[in-house]
């Protein structure tokens, strides 16, 4: 068998296989969002042109809901950087008896994101959740509800980056093991206080895989579902209707399916130019100095 029959026995069931559960559905998908689809007296379709994505242009819900998952999205790549950093400087000085705690962290990230949605949803009620817990030890009967219209986006974000964290400290982790001890102790000979020694030792070395992760946990924010879905299912009223929220409704809910595969590209197309804009603008940079 040559090389090349050798490549074709290899790639052509994987291409058979990607389009039949990738382009086939973004194809159906494309045809629909060209039409106005009706169930009612059977189903049929009508040919409608661009008029879905004008429609989905001129809804208000719309550009409210993109506001809404940009911020979340946003906030979410914040506070898994954060988390992860310090899980892996944690991870990193663990010695002994202790490394066992590595395992133990890593465990949020195995929890599927419909059963973390189910976790915050009851740590942030105000009857039973962490936040009146909380205050009751100190003799208060208030109630904290952390679902709240004001801080619900914020609350949805510190969930997910608890769920992605993991992943990211490891990666770290992994970096940080690759620095050479020669450094440390030239900046320990040079009296570099702590801080110095993070951010000119520590810190370099990592850049790419912050890079690396931005754009997975942006693209994984973005079209994030199920964990909203199951932990505020948009509300209280629509404060956390993120555009995947409200692509779920229109299309499921309402049955403007013509209207949702329109709404789904330019979801689509945001995905796209973000990650695009982060290779752009930071991914090059990072690519040429590794």
């Amino acid at each position: 068998m040559s090389n090349l029959q050798f490549a074709l026995l290899v790639t052509v069931p994987v291409l058979c296989f990607l389009v039949i559960v990738v382009a086939y559905p973004l194809g159906y998908a494309l045809w629909v969002s060209f039409h106005e689809v009706s169930f009612f007296g059977g189903y049929s379709t009508e040919w409608v042109g661009l008029d879905n994505y004008v429609a989905v242009l001129e809804d208000g819900d719309f550009w409210r809901s993109a506001l809404l998952s940009v911020r979340f999205t946003v906030e979410s790549v914040i506070f898994t950087m954060l988390i992860g950093l310090g899980l892996a400087l944690i991870l990193r000085d663990l010695r002994g008896r202790w490394v066992w705690l590595r395992a133990i962290l890593i465990l949020p990230w195995a929890v599927s994101p419909y059963g973390t949605g189910i976790l915050f949803a009851f740590l942030g009620r105000g009857q039973s959740g962490i936040g009146t817990a909380f205050i009751s030890l100190f003799g208060s009967e208030e109630t904290i509800n952390l679902i709240a219209a004001n801080i619900v986006v914020e609350y949805l974000a510190l969930g997910n980056a608890w769920n992605l964290a993991p992943l990211l400290a490891f990666f770290l982790l992994a970096s940080m093991m690759t620095t050479p001890s020669r450094l440390y102790d030239l900046a320990a000979i040079d009296q570099i206080n702590r801080f110095e020694v993070f951010l000119h030792v520590t810190l370099p070395p990592l850049r790419f895989t912050f890079f690396v992760f931005t754009c997975i946990i942006t693209v994984l924010s973005l079209k994030q579902f199920d964990y909203i879905f199951t932990e505020t299912q948009g509300g209280p009223g629509n404060a956390s209707s993120v555009l995947t929220y409200q692509l779920y409704k229109i299309s499921f809910v309402n049955l403007e399916l013509g209207l949702g595969a329109a709404m789904s590209f330019y979801l689509l197309f945001l995905i796209l130019a973000v990650t695009l804009g982060l290779y752009f603008f930071w991914g090059r940079r990072e690519a040429r100095n590794a």
